[in-house]
């Protein structure tokens, strides 16, 4: 009897929340500002969050608070909501740029120690804007702009090969390595920042402002130093094996014309090895592709024709990984994990590199590209569309 009476009393959930005493942080964003952080949270409006709302109401609304440290900023907010910030479903964190160039270890220790919050979400930095600006932006596709923000760097990461999702994990990983450095993708405003915030943005089939991730912020440590365009955060993610789809263009073997690629598999292997003293990395990249619009007059039947598109598709890409390689190695940054793979092979030589590797990164080291490149299908036709439209011209 004593026993069920204890049981009974200890039944309950002695750590439960109620839903309507929270509100669920699904993205934050952090600036610098002076000598103090502002930290933006989008919550969701449970109410609003159906497309066919009849009220005029946003489905996500904005708190900011300053303090020197998150913790205090979050605090600091229950004095504009009624609600204490509950953010164990965060999906998205962005940073001002400010922020990421003097160090995001310092501001993100509160997430990497709270238990509350899932190591699960995505990270960005803000280009030629604030975090608070993009997290105030009227999304076309998602009611909530965090979802928007989320599933776009999601999906752009398996089909387009510049972007990269990186979430917390990831950083945490490579914080604690020697010999490899973090990188995230850069999110940027186009258009009118002001006209963006308001419903009208998304009340008509263009979009008055939009939002896209432009670029690959290259980190050294936890400092961002540099950025990659377009063409070598493709490389990047060839080297750095995050590729799972994309598509390139290459220039034709005899014209000024081009020829497409869908790139549907790529895996990259390193060979570290040491000549005269000094660090040598060996790296092949294995490619399969088909051919996804051709623009180039040649017969894909014949086989001399189609190696020569190869031939081409591969040197494109030779030439891509290794400026890409050069630019970073002039940062100094070591983000494809050269000195990991130089750490693994040559545990004793690497302790004595460590405390210089940056150094040696870009003037020692000696990097080796090798492509394999395979173009195997052409598509349902064989010839450019054009190709019979000009010959009948000619023979007219």
């Amino acid at each position: 009897m004593t026993a069920l009476m204890i049981v009974s009393v200890l039944s309950g959930c002695w750590s439960r929340r109620e839903l309507n005493a929270l509100s669920v942080v699904l993205a934050m964003g952090i600036d610098r500002v002076g000598d103090q952080y502002e930290v933006s949270v989008q919550v969701a409006d449970p109410s609003q969050m159906s497309r066919s709302r009849t009220t005029e109401r946003s489905p996500s609304i904005l708190f900011s608070e300053k303090a020197s440290t998150l913790f205090e900023a979050l605090r600091k907010l229950t004095t504009k909501a009624s609600r204490r910030m509950y953010i164990s479903h965060l999906r998205i964190l962005i940073m001002d740029e400010q922020t990421a160039r003097e160090g995001i270890r310092d501001p993100l220790d509160f997430l990497f120690r709270d238990h509350e919050i899932r190591p699960d979400f995505y990270m960005t930095i803000a280009r030629d804007c604030t975090a608070k600006e993009l997290l105030s932006l009227v999304t076309p596709m998602e009611v909530l702009p965090a979802l928007d923000f989320y599933k776009s760097l999601k999906v752009s990461e398996k089909a387009w090969a510049p972007t990269s999702a990186v979430n917390v994990v990831e950083i945490i990983q490579k914080f604690s390595k020697d010999g490899v450095d973090p990188v995230l993708t850069g999110l940027t405003i186009i258009g009118d920042k002001e006209k963006g915030m308001k419903a009208d943005n998304v009340k008509q089939p263009k979009s008055l402002t939009e939002y896209k991730y432009i670029g690959i912020g290259v980190l050294n440590d936890d400092r961002l130093i540099g950025w990659l365009n377009d063409s070598e955060s493709r490389g990047f993610s060839y080297i750095a094996n995050r590729i799972t789809n994309t598509v390139r263009k290459v220039k034709c073997p005899q014209s000024d014309e081009l020829f497409v690629v869908e790139v549907y598999q790529s895996k990259a292997n390193f060979k570290p090895s040491i000549k005269d003293g000094k660090p040598k990395m060996d790296v092949k990249i294995a490619v399969e592709a088909n051919i996804g619009e051709m623009h180039c007059q040649v017969d894909l039947t014949k086989a001399d024709q189609f190696e020569q598109l190869q031939k081409a598709a591969k040197d494109s890409l030779k030439q891509n990984v290794v400026r890409t390689i050069e630019n970073v190695q002039e940062k100094q940054s070591d983000v494809f994990g050269f000195g990991e793979e130089f750490h693994r092979k040559y545990p004793k030589l690497w302790h004595q590199w460590k405390q210089d590797w940056d150094r040696r990164f870009k003037e020692d080291l000696q990097v080796n590209v090798q492509i394999d490149y395979h173009l195997r299908k052409i598509g349902k036709i064989i010839s450019p569309i054009y190709k019979k439209q000009e010959e009948k011209g000619r023979n007219e």
